[in-house]
């Protein structure tokens, strides 16, 4: 066949131009499912998967703490949180102002805390109320038809069954801030988790926290759980004991009821803290919840300030108790000897000044075990002057710790200051201020002027004069414990030794004997100290009355009264330092607090009303004491 006899293809123009639209709409439609499915293939099937599974992220319970004898200072318990999932409300800020109608909540508040939770995956809850109660949960279930994302969802959240009992120790949890979030000591965490921000709580968060959980769980179009797919279980923290003993606390923390102070107890051999107690105290719970501006300053703000470690953070002159250091550093230097006598008239005078005695009267002529147990000022004002501050300085700072942090790890602790001529000229600008001035040796011989101290230094100070001369560094955690019983965390069986004081053991000894006599000596200051004869227990320990620094600008805040011993007087097993502020007479009302203490301690019960009347007799000797 001829090739003319073949039928020819002749498209017009609007066959072909209909055919190239159909092949770029071809062309467009498999690019867009090309997008759709390869480039975007990812987000998609994410947003189908939680169109009917949500990834719900479980709260570990936080570790117990115990206290040494392993009974529960704070454990957890359930509790209800009201969270709001936004792709699944058509309108989350009406669903908001809703649920804040329902609770009684401004709904700003509710809102400003929605926005403030940015960092989140879509479908992830978002926390709007933590720790509601029942009652509310009720309300709130009975409108969930009005309350489109609105879910409830059951935590664990901190039990403090005991109160504020050692809240100073146990410190506290509350909701993770953005700035620690920032942290890398925070890697992990989430906003809204609950972390320790005080106390034991905050310093050992890595191990109470825990490790979260997580669970898929099938919900239906409305957002409502239907069924469970997989999930993985929380790992609760590991388990503190602390070397803190609940009975004592207690005894510690009802002495200071009404009062501002501070109370702390430890073994003078280990270093291990039985009872630490500061007022006014916090109830830790009121952080469970939101704080309000009101109660935050409440907490945080004025004399009482709760927040405040009064044993730790609280820097005070020392009063009468720095003269045992005092005598300590006298001693050893040789500038007086035991027996070496000075007449108190009831002052000295020192240049055109005169230093007066707490007893106006005087002391007569008194030596070195007189002076501590009557508490005699002019004496010191002498022993002060021949060894010179810098003397002063060197036993107190360089031997016996003060001026420095006891590094017992609750907190933030003050250093103290314990004054030198190098201090003063680093410190003071003025060239005539740079310059020490022997007049002012002798208030600090008896623990006034520049000086302060912590309760929790004076604590360790006295413990070292009664162990035999070992400055221990003070602790509160005996371990840290996994939840299968493996010891994570353990305390070393002896002491933390800092350092040995390097001074006569035999003076050591006989300090302790006078601070016997100070509780023991019918003309000793600290009766109201010492235990019933029939107890047989021998105390103790040295008074201070120490003016309160504002006294000098014509203040009328009474002084703050201090009281610090040990017992039983040959075989020191416990160190009590009780601080009350402007409590005035430390005989007469911090004497009396260490007493309970030692009762706690060795099982001893309240005296028979006639062995009170005695010791109130021995006491009214001395009242006019003022150490």
């Amino acid at each position: 066949m001829k090739s003319l006899d073949r039928p020819s293809l002749n498209l017009s123009v609007r066959v072909w131009g209909a055919l190239g639209i159909c092949a770029l709409c071809l062309f467009i439609l498999a690019l867009r499912l090309w997008h759709l499915q390869i480039i975007k293939g990812h987000f998609f099937r994410d947003r189908s998967e939680n169109n009917r599974l949500r990834m719900v992220y479980i709260p570990p319970p936080r570790g117990l703490i115990l206290d040494r004898n392993g009974e529960a200072l704070v454990r957890n318990r359930p509790s209800f949180n009201v969270d709001l999932v936004v792709e699944d409300s058509p309108n989350p800020e009406e669903t908001v102002r809703t649920l804040a109608e329902i609770v009684g909540e401004p709904s700003e508040a509710l809102l400003e805390k929605l926005s403030r939770q940015v960092k989140r995956r879509m479908y992830e809850p978002k926390l709007l109320l933590r720790d509601v109660s029942r009652d509310l949960v009720a309300k709130i279930t009975a409108q969930r038809y009005r309350l489109p994302g609105v879910i409830i969802s059951v935590v664990p959240a901190r039990d403090y069954i005991k109160g504020d009992l050692a809240a100073h120790v146990i410190g506290y949890i509350r909701e993770i801030s953005s700035e620690q979030l920032k942290s890398p000591l925070y890697s992990g965490y989430r906003m809204g988790d609950l972390v320790g921000q005080y106390g034991v709580e905050a310093r050992y968060e890595r191990y109470l926290q825990g490790e979260r959980g997580s669970q898929a769980v099938i919900v239906n179009a409305a957002g409502n759980k239907i069924g469970e797919a997989y999930s993985h279980l929380a790992l609760a923290g590991s388990d503190l004991v602390l070397t803190i003993d609940r009975k004592l606390q207690e005894v510690a923390d009802r002495a200071l009821e009404g009062k501002r102070g501070a109370v702390v107890a430890l073994d003078p051999n280990t270093g291990e803290v039985l009872a630490l107690a500061g007022s006014p105290r916090f109830d830790p719970s009121i952080f469970t919840t939101e704080v309000s501006k009101e109660t935050w300053a409440d907490l945080s703000e004025g004399r009482d300030n709760k927040l405040s470690n009064r044993v730790t953070q609280g820097s005070y002159p020392p009063g009468s108790i720095f003269k045992i250091f005092v005598a300590a550093a006298a001693l050893a230097e040789g500038v007086v000897t035991p027996s070496e006598k000075f007449f108190c008239p009831g002052y000295q005078t020192f240049g055109s000044r005169r230093f007066h005695c707490h007893k106006h009267s005087g002391h007569g002529s008194v030596d070195l075990f007189e002076a501590i147990v009557q508490s005699c000022d002019v004496y010191f004002y002498t022993v002060g002057q021949r060894l010179g501050v810098d003397r002063i300085y060197h036993y107190a700072h360089d031997l016996f710790d003060f001026g420095e942090p006891t590094g017992l790890n609750i907190g933030d602790e003050s250093s103290g200051l314990i004054p030198s001529t190098a201090w003063k000229a680093k410190y003071f600008r003025n060239p005539e201020d740079k310059k020490w001035y022997p007049g002012e040796t002798l208030p600090v011989s008896i623990g006034q002027g520049a000086i302060t101290t912590t309760p929790i230094q004076i604590a360790r100070g006295i413990a070292a004069v009664v162990n035999g001369g070992r400055v221990v560094r003070p602790r509160v955690v005996r371990r840290v414990m996994a939840n299968d019983g493996r010891v994570l965390e353990e305390a070393q069986k002896g002491p933390e030794v800092i350092r040995s004081v390097d001074i006569d053991p035999g003076i050591l000894e006989r300090l302790k004997k006078a601070m016997v006599g100070v509780v023991e000596d019918r003309r000793g200051t600290g009766h109201r100290a010492a235990l019933p004869e029939v107890s047989g227990i021998s105390v103790g320990g040295k008074t201070g009355t120490a003016q309160v620094a504002s006294k000098q600008s014509g203040s009328k805040d009474d002084d703050h009264a201090w009281f610090a011993g040990f017992a039983p007087a040959d075989n020191p097993q416990i160190v009590v330092v009780a601080l009350v502020e402007n409590g005035g007479h430390g005989g007469v009302e911090a004497a009396p607090v260490a007493r309970d203490l030692f009762a706690a301690y060795f099982g001893v019960p309240d005296p028979p009303p006639t062995e009170v009347t005695t010791l109130k007799k021995k006491t009214t000797e001395v009242r006019g004491e003022r150490h």
